[in-house]
């Protein structure tokens, strides 16, 4: 049933593919989709087509071989968007990991979720490489896609409102398995709407409104995490923007942003309050995290080429290494994955793994906050400090979680990533078009600039 529901799917690719290209009504509701669908992924695994499963006997990142309705889209876009090559520079970090990630499967214990890993990661590919080709061709695409980002999130709120005055829960996971994912996700929403409210662009109410929906959602995870480095996204945003040119704008919503926070800060505090209340901290007595990064580096001692990836469980909990790191015997604890997704690269993919999985999260960085300050005069440029503080704090959350490898969070980080790449390649076409004496006729705006 699986294989005919495969078909089914490639079957649609061809004409969703004529429809792109034929219909751009149709195109911007599909680029929402795109955005708004990683939100919904663990809510609605009916879209998902696992090929080869282990999940039950298999505790990783990935449980199986799938495909997903992201995937088909992506597959659809990368037919209907006009021909050009999206340049090495983009594309060489990930596949350095990739090829990392591959060569990890000849030191794996089980070939078969080692592949699962790969594939995964082979899919973000595609997802990077198709939302680059389609924000340089047409950059409102960007918008499309935080509309359908903002979306999902208004989506979270519901949930989480729910699950903490309904629900009564200490800490509110939305729609997703666990409040870290939900926390995770909520970088790549929060500061390219702030930036975007700052610099004024469109209308002012539907932003204001993502941004206030993303902090509520930030509050009510309880998470450390999550609201700290929150707190230090929206404070570099806001800073760096100041910098870039501070107007009455800005002023006025820092004002309100101050005021807002004197009303927030104590539904933080009380979040805080419950949930400890209902959980005590214990790390002065255990710190889990410790104990993880100390198993993870044994293992990467002994495996300088890693274990293969997916098998961080299966090889610290079976091979001795979460007993010489002090993890707790429970098998809540035993069956976890490392807290540092930097740890989980080196364990499972070696030296050459952590290398390529902190370049293909350097380039990225670099060239967003690089390029936006460079175009901090414009909207494009305001977007990519935004997606590029979103990119940061995302990497130093990963120094707390793992959970930059699950597949919902891997769906935005790729999408921004191919973001901040297709806004790059078309601010450089841009300059170069208007740089020749023939075409120079003025100062360019860029095409998001003209479309306000």
């Amino acid at each position: 049933m699986k294989f005919v529901a495969l078909f089914i799917a490639l079957a649609a690719v061809f004409p969703l593919s004529l429809a792109l290209r034929s219909n751009p009504r149709f195109a911007r509701l599909v680029w929402m989709a795109f955005g708004m669908l990683p939100f919904l992924a663990a809510a609605l695994p009916l879209f998902d087509i696992g090929l080869v499963s282990l999940a039950g006997s298999w505790i990783g990142f990935v449980y199986s071989l799938e495909v997903t309705i992201v995937d088909i889209l992506a597959l659809a876009a990368l037919f209907a968007i006009p021909g050009g090559r999206v340049p090495w520079w983009c594309k060489l970090p990930l596949l350095v990991y990739l090829l990392a990630a591959a060569l990890s499967i000849f030191q794996a214990d089980e070939p078969l979720a080692a592949s699962f890993g790969v594939w995964q990661f082979a899919r973000m590919f595609l997802v990077m490489v198709v939302v680059t080709r389609a924000c340089r061709e047409a950059p409102l695409v960007v918008l499309d896609i935080l509309r359908g980002m903002a979306i999902g999130m208004g989506l979270q709120l519901v949930a989480v409102l729910y699950q903490r005055f309904g629900l009564d829960l200490t800490q509110a996971r939305g729609l997703f398995v666990h409040q870290n994912t939900l926390g995770m996700t909520t970088h790549f929403v929060l500061y390219p709407h702030l930036a975007m409210l700052l610099y004024g662009y469109g209308r002012m109410r539907p932003l204001l409104l993502t941004v206030a929906a993303t902090v509520v959602v930030v509050v009510f995870t309880a998470s450390r995490a999550t609201v700290g480095l929150s707190a230090l996204g929206m404070g570099l945003t806001y800073g760096v923007l100041a910098l870039a040119g501070l107007t009455q704008r800005k002023v006025m919503l820092g004002l309100s942003a101050a005021a807002a926070l004197a009303v927030m800060g104590p539904l933080a505090v009380a979040s805080f309050e419950k949930r400890f209340e209902a959980v005590p901290l214990t790390e002065n007595q255990y710190d889990e995290r410790a104990a993880f990064n100390r198993a993870a580096l044994y293992i990467l001692a002994d495996h300088p080429a890693g274990i293969g990836s997916n098998h961080y469980v299966h090889i610290a909990r079976n091979f001795g290494y979460s007993d010489r790191g002090g993890v707790a015997p429970s098998e809540g604890n035993r069956n976890n994955i490392v807290h540092n997704a930097y740890w989980l690269a080196a364990a499972e993919t070696g030296y050459f793994g952590l290398i390529g999985f902190c370049i293909m999260l350097a380039v990225p960085l670099i060239c967003a906050l690089w390029t936006g300050w460079r175009e901090r005069r414009t909207i494009e440029g305001n977007l990519l400090i935004g997606m590029g503080i979103a990119l940061l704090i995302a990497c130093l959350h990963s120094l707390y979680e793992w959970i930059i490898f699950a597949r919902e969070v891997q769906y935005l980080l790729f999408t921004t990533m191919g973001m901040v790449f297709g806004l790059t390649l078309h601010i450089g076409a841009a300059r170069k078009l208007a740089s020749r004496p023939a075409q120079r006729i003025g100062p360019t705006a860029g095409a998001l600039g003209r479309s306000i």
